[in-house]
């Protein structure tokens, strides 16, 4: 019974590891929720919608290609779709990441710049009004 117990307490351990190289990846595994369900054939505004449409065209070849290969194949197929989306997902997020805080810097840097301005009209101002004749 204890031998029994231990093989699949073994196997329950073991069996999310193979389900993600059996398993066919899925596009939401990689796409932020609110774009996971872009109409394909929309020509969309938003850039951030552009670049999920076409990340998620991109994918949809890469698993119909992982389809067609024999199934010994398939199955390094499918782990290596999951590292090269994982990967790019990763990236994108972090360049997002980056050019908000550049937006943030520049922003600050320009409240910086209009507060100086505006300190220094007030002096100006001030020494205008207490100026005597």
């Amino acid at each position: 019974m204890k031998k029994y117990i231990l093989v699949l307490c073994t196997f329950l351990i073991i069996s999310p590891v193979f389900a993600d190289v059996f398993f066919e990846p899925q596009w939401n595994e990689f796409c932020p929720n609110k774009y996971a369900n872009l109409d394909p054939e929309k020509d969309y505004i938003l850039a951030e919608k552009k670049y999920w449409q076409q990340r998620k065209k991109e994918f949809d070849q890469k698993v119909k290609h992982c389809k067609s290969l024999v199934p010994e194949q398939l199955a390094a197929c499918y782990e290596n779709l999951r590292q090269i989306e994982g990967n790019a997902t990763a990236t994108h997020v972090e360049e997002l990441r980056l050019k908000y805080e550049e937006s943030n810097a520049a922003a600050n840097m320009w409240n910086a710049t209009n507060y100086q301005v505006n300190t220094t009209n007030y002096m100006i101002n001030n020494a205008i009004r207490n100026r005597r004749y």
